[in-house]
């Protein structure tokens, strides 16, 4: 646990902010990566990413309004700020969902496939950000005698189970993100199928985060049967149910016509083809 990274004067600087900064980097970078590898226009893409980090952030918070509002009033930094956390990550997934169907159709874009394209990149980059929360303090697991087992301390954040040996549920999470991230970005190269890489992120991803809500020690997260079942695992079944049957569904359709888009010439290959017809004159 590192909340802190350094200070410089009353201004503080938080380990989470850079871990979640270095994530959402890596994410664009990649998207660019998958859109150039898979004949989409990156310009497009390069431009959406901005409106992902708004809506996601947004719709992020705002579920951990919904599930901790009884600690709003006591706790008005996290509620301002994001800067040791105070997000949900299922939150984000829905909102960027439903934000990028619309943006998609705007741009005349296949939704399947735009969603499939932001699939890996979104899965690495919370992969990446579970160790912002690790370095918070933050998403702690329940106490454990594992030999991998953790232990916060007091300070500089007081924590709930300081000095007591817990499960380290950031690294078991960040460990099934990059997992799926790999599954799914094979997936992503071989499949002709327009939205199964993104059904099987959530498919993968609400089973991983059920299983291991049952070793998260955080009731901050909310609960939807007291102690049973937390708010994620309920998001979990919700979400994997339709996420199912529309792969079930994707998967039973033909395979469709490979489409490639067609990108706007830079401005040097317009003037190397002039130079060309020139040349053939």
């Amino acid at each position: 646990m590192h909340p802190i990274l350094f200070k410089i004067g009353s201004l503080t600087f938080y380990t989470y902010g850079l871990i979640m900064a270095a994530a959402f980097i890596i994410a664009y970078f990649y998207l660019l990566h998958l859109a150039r590898i898979s004949g989409q226009d990156e310009e497009f893409y390069s431009n959406f990413f901005f409106w992902i980090m708004v809506t996601g952030i947004l719709g992020a918070k705002g579920l951990y309004l919904l599930v901790d509002w009884r600690n709003i009033l006591n706790t008005v930094k996290d509620v301002v700020g994001c800067i040791r956390g105070g997000l949900v990550w299922y939150g984000g997934m829905i909102a960027v969902l439903v934000f990028g169907y619309f943006y998609a159709r705007k741009y005349k874009k296949n939704y399947g496939r735009v969603a499939d394209t932001i699939a890996v990149p979104a899965i690495v980059g919370l992969g990446i950000g579970r160790w912002g929360c690790l370095m918070a303090g933050c998403c702690y697991g329940k106490p454990s005698s594992l030999p991998w087992a953790i232990t916060y301390p007091s300070l500089p954040i007081p924590h709930q189970l300081a000095g007591i040996p817990v499960h380290p549920s950031p690294i078991y999470e960040s460990i099934a993100d990059f997992a799926i991230a790999g599954i799914s970005y094979a997936l992503f190269r071989r499949s002709k199928r327009n939205g199964v890489t993104m059904l099987l992120v959530i498919m993968l991803y609400a089973v991983a985060r059920f299983l291991l809500e049952f070793l998260r020690g955080d009731i901050e997260r909310g609960f939807i049967l007291s102690n049973k079942i937390s708010t994620s695992q309920f998001i979990s079944i919700l979400i994997f149910i339709p996420a199912a049957a529309l792969l079930i569904r994707q998967m039973s359709k033909p395979i469709p016509a490979v489409e490639t888009e067609k990108v706007s010439p830079k401005p040097s290959d317009k003037k190397s083809k002039k130079e060309r017809r020139k040349e053939k004159k």
